[in-house]
């Protein structure tokens, strides 16, 4: 699954930095549009990806420990095991290993639920909220370095072209 505010970034870009030859015309077919989009997703995801993968060799992090970070993060409130695979699309044993392997590494905290035992409340502890902004922020530094790159004229259709994208989980493109 593609992180939605990463599509709309990418949808912006393409639709501020587009030339006459590759001009995405009304009427594109979704597929043709996915096609583009994966195209220079790819490009921006080779730009950092030897910090993020040292950064993840470095935390003793896998994709789905990031995912799992991630998800605890931006539910902002205590959940099951259960209701976490829910929102991860993994099975409840997956999860379930994987909560222990981050709680070991000590970025994930459980605690018993006081209205039934047999649950776990999870949540992000501040080791893990610290390895998900190390992880952002070295996104942002591949992809500031990317952008920089650009002239001023296509940051600025892009910034604009980002503006006038619907919000994101309640949150806009722009900060």
């Amino acid at each position: 699954m593609v992180d939605n505010e990463f599509a709309r970034a990418i949808l912006a870009l393409l639709q501020s930095t587009r030339t006459p030859v590759k001009e995405v015309q009304e009427g594109t077919s979704a597929e043709a549009l996915a096609a583009q989009l994966l195209h220079l997703w790819h490009h921006l995801m080779k730009g950092g990806s030897k910090q993020l993968y040292a950064l993840l060799d470095e935390l003793d992090l896998s994709f789905s420990h990031v995912k799992a970070l991630h998800a605890l993060t931006d539910l902002d409130r205590e959940v099951s095991v259960k209701e976490l695979a829910e929102d991860l699309g993994m099975s409840l044993p997956g999860t379930s290993r994987l909560v222990e392997a981050l709680h070991q590494k000590g970025f994930v905290a459980r605690r018993e639920d006081p209205q039934d035992r047999r649950t776990k409340r999870l949540h992000p502890t501040a080791a893990g909220r610290d390895a998900i902004e190390r992880l952002d922020t070295a996104r942002l530094q591949s992809l500031a370095g990317w952008t920089a790159s650009l002239p001023p004229e296509q940051r600025d259709r892009l910034a604009d072209a980002l503006a006038g994208l619907p919000p994101l989980d309640g949150r806009t493109l722009t900060p």
